[in-house]
């Protein structure tokens, strides 16, 4: 509706594609997935995305799901993460993977964000505040 173009992991676009209701958890909620079309496909580690004169890296973070991103910038000289499932769950319904979710949680630690806005539990601000809460997971 606002013409924003999709981006996605090169490893969660088949499942967007495909409208795959069990992978993307659509079912889980209750919801139909139709088949949705990436404009932008990120592949491997890590990559720059230009958003409003802002650069916004899409880092690959494997274990909730293969594809799974963190979003890193940095405003008024503080590093911001928008992370969906630093929590996980992990489930094979999501092609989860417990040893990639582990490495992925250290990267994020050794990342040492200022805030952290996760999806679904909220927003977290200082650094000790965004450790304990990614540490919890460990």
């Amino acid at each position: 509706m606002l013409g924003c173009r999709i981006v996605a992991h090169s490893l969660e676009a088949p499942f967007l594609g495909q409208g795959d209701n069990t992978v993307t958890a659509a079912t889980w909620y209750g919801a139909t997935l139709a088949p949705v079309q990436v404009d932008r496909q990120i592949s491997g580690a890590r990559e720059e995305i230009w958003l409003g004169g802002r650069i916004i890296e899409a880092l690959h973070t494997p274990g909730h799901s293969p594809g799974s991103v963190v979003y890193a910038t940095e405003s008024d000289g503080l590093k911001i993460l928008f992370a969906q499932d630093v929590h996980g769950p992990l489930h094979p319904d999501l092609k989860s993977n417990a040893t990639d979710y582990r490495r992925s949680l250290k990267l994020l630690l050794a990342l040492e964000a200022d805030v952290l806005c996760e999806g679904h539990y909220g927003i977290y601000r200082g650094k000790p505040a965004v450790a304990a809460f990614i540490r919890q997971f460990l």
